[in-house]
Order: C-alpha cells, then structure tokens, then sequence
C-alpha cells in the first residue's frame, strides 16, 4: 500500500504535466494578442531613462551607506533578503506538486476549478522568478560590473564585461530581478491594487543599496528587467488562454479563475 499511493500520485503528475505542455505549446486561441505591445515600450523607455538618471548618484548613494552603518541601516540589509529566490520559488514549487498530483479524475467541478487555479498559478510563479533570474544572471555577464565591495579599489562605474565573478554581477540586481517579477505576479493577480505591489516591491527592492550590495541604478534594472520579462511570459500564456485571457488596454492580463469583489478601473 505504501508503494501503490506514491506511484499512483507520480502517474498524476506525469499526466498532469504532459496535459500542461501540449497546452503551452498550442496555437492562439481568437485574435492575435501583440507579445510586446506600444505600451510596454514606453515603460521600457520610461525605466531606462529612471536607471539612466539614477546611474550619476550611484557612487555618492554608496559612499553615504558606507559611511552609515549602524543597527537600523544593518536590519534594514537583513530585510533586503526578501529578494532571495527561494522564498517565491519553494512555495510555489510545494503548491504546484500538491495540485498536480491530486486526483482530479475524481474531483468535482469547483475542486478541478480551484486545482487548476493552484496549479496553473503556482507554475507561473516559479517559472516567472526562475526564468527572469537566469536570463539576469546572463545579463550580468555581458556587463560585468564591479560591485560595491570593490568601491574603494575600483569605484562605481567600473565594468568588466564578460567576466564570469561574484564580484562583477553587479548590474543589474538579481534581489531586485525576483522583486520586480513578483511584483508583476502580484499585480495580475490583484490589479486593482497594482500601485501600492510595485510602489512596495520597489522599495523593498531599493533596500539592497542600504545593504551596500548593488547601486540604486542596479536595482531599477533588475526590477525593470523581472518586471517585463513576466508581462511577456503572462501576455505570451494570454494569447492561448493557458491560465491567463488579454485584458482590452492593460499590459498585464487577467488570471483565469481569479476573483474580483468590483470590477478593475486601473
């Protein structure tokens, strides 16, 4: 019996599995949606100019933290972990296995409706921080920057492009890569209350120039960078209706199944 009930379950995560990937690989569904539309050009533009401007500050926001340390400044730095990958990508993983390997032969119709939800949402989560992360971590690479810790020695704006070091991924953050990813998540999920998710997830994100970690203008990148890389991911999944549908206007689509107490004016 021991052996039957995990074999039974892996059986359903494989055919759970195989289902998601002949969906994800189908055609699109109705009218053609623009993967990168008018409009996320203009944010793109409008955030590189925000890194643009931050880029001149970098050495004296750096040159001020370093001459700031005190408790505030060091429980502020413990807090910039909430940019760690992990905390998004094991939940999300756990979420996703226990809604894959339910029986959804057997389950009712708001049962199936929910697992799909769940698991539809939590592979998107995992997917949106773990693709976002390793394409940042290639982006790394190709500019090298010397990160704050070699700030005395090689200053602010030094760049070795194409070398493989902990000490030359600076720009952009990867902290804030992950933030700016869940923070577009968030946003799908809860549009009406999209402002305040990027207003927190920016500071939080902003946190790792206290923690003497990255620049301020890294950490616009790397949450500009998480940011866009999940709309085309969600937007891409909207067009054939794979837990997301096109919202008429807004960059960010809507999540299937995901309820609305009033309808959303942003």
């Amino acid at each position: 019996m021991g052996q039957i009930w995990p074999a039974g379950r892996l059986r359903r995560l494989g055919r759970t599995v195989s289902f998601s990937w002949r969906r994800l690989w189908r055609k699109p569904v109705g009218t053609p949606l623009p993967v990168w539309p008018a409009a996320l050009t203009m944010v793109v533009v409008a955030g590189a100019i925000a890194v643009a401007l931050l880029f001149p500050i970098d050495a004296m926001a750096i040159d001020f933290m370093l001459g700031h340390r005190n408790a505030l400044t060091a429980w502020l730095a413990w807090l910039s972990d909430v940019g760690l990958s992990q905390w998004y990508l094991v939940p999300a993983l756990a979420i996703y296995l226990a809604a894959a390997t339910a029986d959804w032969q057997n389950a009712g119709y708001r049962l199936k409706a929910r697992l799909t939800l769940l698991f539809g949402q939590a592979a998107f989560m995992f997917a949106a921080v773990a693709i976002s992360g390793i394409a940042v971590n290639l982006v790394k690479i190709a500019f090298g920057r010397a990160r704050p810790s070699m700030f005395g020695e090689l200053g602010a704006y030094h760049f070795s492009p194409l070398v493989v070091s902990k000490y030359f991924s600076s720009f952009p953050s990867g902290h804030a890569t992950t933030l700016g990813a869940a923070a577009a998540v968030l946003a799908i999920w809860f549009p009406r209350h999209w402002l305040p998710i990027t207003v927190a997830g920016l500071g939080f994100a902003m946190l790792r120039v206290v923690a003497r970690a990255h620049y301020p203008s890294d950490v616009a990148a790397g949450f500009l960078f998480g940011w866009v890389v999940v709309a085309l991911m969600a937007r891409m999944l909207a067009a054939r209706r794979m837990g997301f549908r096109p919202r008429e206007g807004k960059i960010l689509p809507e999540a299937i199944g995901m309820r609305r107490s009033r309808p959303d004016r942003g």
